[in-house]
C-alpha cells in the first residue's frame, strides 16, 4: 500500500469529488437514481469494457456550465459514480447491516423525511418506517437495485421538527444533499489520524451509540466549526444533517481493533470501489511522483489506501487535460 504524507493542512483546497460503486445493470440503476431520488446524469464516459456514469443533485432551474457536467472540474458538487463493467469481477453486495462488510451506505439529507418516504413508497420502493434513533437522527433506509443501502436523514429531530410545505420540483419532496458516505473501521485512532493529518479533513462530530456498542465519527473537507466545542454534544447533530456538502462517516464497532477474527471485506468485489478527493495541491503529497493519467477523468491521479485498505484516489485539479 502506498503511503501519503501531507506537508500542511489544506482543508480549504480539497473536496470529496466522487463516491464510486459498481453496478450490474446500468439502465436499471440510472432509472432508479434519476426517477426515485431526482439525481441528474451529468456525464457518461466509456473506456474499454467499462462505462462510467456521474450523477449529482441539481436544483430545478439551475443552469449548468461545462464545469458542472465535468467530474474533473473544480467545484463544490460531489458525484455519485456508477461503474458498469462487462468483464469485471463478480459483484457481491451483502445486505446491511453485515458485521463482515466494510462498506455500509450513503445518506441523503432532506428537510421532510415523511414526504420523501411516501414518495418512494408510491414509486414502488421498499422503505422501512421512519424513526427517531435516540438522540442521533430521524431517518429511514432502503436499497438500490443492487442492494446498496441508502439512508434518508432529516435535517432535524422528530421532536424538533417544524413541517415545511412539499416542494413538487424535487423527486423527494424537498431539496436533497448527498450527505454521508459510511464505512466501518477497525482502529478508530489510526483512521482518524489518516483522514485528519494526512488528508486534512476536519472531525465535526463524534457520536457514541452505547446501546449498539459502536461510535460514529463524521469528517468533512470544510473550515466550518460545529456550534458546540464538545464534538460529542447533541447540539452538533442537527447542525450536521443540515450541512450542504458530503461527509465521511466512520463506524467503529467496539472491540474490533483487538479481534483477530474480524477483517472487513473491502475491494471491488464488494461493489464499493472507493472515494476520490480533488485537490489543487497534489504536490504536497510525498507520493505525488507516482501519479498517472486516468483515462476516464483525463487528469493526473494517484491512489493511496487508508488503514483498513479502502482505496482513496487523489485527483490533481491543477493538471486537468
Amino acid at each position: 500500500m502506498k503511503e501519503c504524507k501531507i506537508i500542511s493542512n489544506f482543508t480549504d483546497d480539497i473536496q470529496i469529488a466522487q463516491h464510486t460503486l459498481r453496478i450490474s445493470n446500468a439502465e436499471v440503476s440510472l432509472s432508479f437514481y434519476q426517477n426515485n431520488l431526482g439525481m441528474t446524469l451529468l456525464a457518461q464516459r466509456s473506456i474499454g469494457d467499462d462505462s462510467h456514469y456521474f450523477l449529482g443533485f441539481v436544483a430545478p432551474g439551475e443552469k449548468l456550465t461545462a464545469s458542472d457536467s465535468d467530474p474533473t472540474q473544480w467545484q463544490s458538487r460531489s458525484f455519485l459514480e456508477l461503474v458498469h463493467s462487462e468483464a469485471g469481477p463478480e459483484l457481491e453486495v451483502r445486505k446491511q447491516p453485515d458485521s463482515s462488510e466494510g462498506y455500509w451506505k450513503i445518506a441523503i439529507s432532506i428537510s421532510e423525511l415523511d414526504i420523501a418516504h411516501d414518495r418512494l413508497i408510491a414509486n414502488g420502493v421498499e422503505v422501512d418506517t421512519p424513526r427517531q434513533v435516540g438522540d442521533i437522527a430521524y431517518l429511514c433506509h432502503f436499497n438500490d437495485p443492487d442492494g446498496y443501502c441508502i439512508e434518508l436523514i432529516q435535517h432535524d429531530f422528530l421532536q424538533n421538527h417544524e413541517p415545511v410545505a412539499e416542494d413538487f420540483t424535487y423527486a423527494l419532496g424537498s431539496r436533497p444533499t448527498f450527505s454521508l458516505i459510511t464505512y466501518r473501521v477497525k482502529d478508530a485512532e489510526a483512521s482518524l489520524r489518516f483522514y485528519t493529518e494526512e488528508l486534512g479533513m476536519r472531525l465535526l462530530s463524534v457520536q457514541v451509540v452505547q446501546a449498539r456498542r459502536f461510535t460514529l465519527y463524521f469528517l468533512a473537507c470544510t473550515d466550518e466549526v460545529p456550534p458546540h466545542a464538545d464534538l460529542e454534544h447533541v447540539d452538533n447533530r442537527e447542525w450536521l444533517w443540515q450541512r450542504p456538502y458530503s461527509m465521511v462517516e466512520l463506524q467503529h464497532v467496539w472491540g474490533t481493533k483487538e479481534s483477530n477474527d474480524i477483517d472487513y471485506r473491502v475491494g471491488p468485489g464488494t461493489g464499493f470501489v472507493g472515494i476520490s478527493f480533488a485537490t489543487q495541491n497534489i504536490q504536497k503529497f510525498s507520493a505525488a511522483e507516482e501519479t498517472h493519467v486516468d483515462p476516464v477523468l483525463e487528469a493526473s491521479t494517484f491512489t493511496v489506501f487508508d488503514p483498513d485498505g479502502y482505496a482513496i484516489r487523489l485527483i490533481d485539479k491543477s493538471n486537468v487535460r
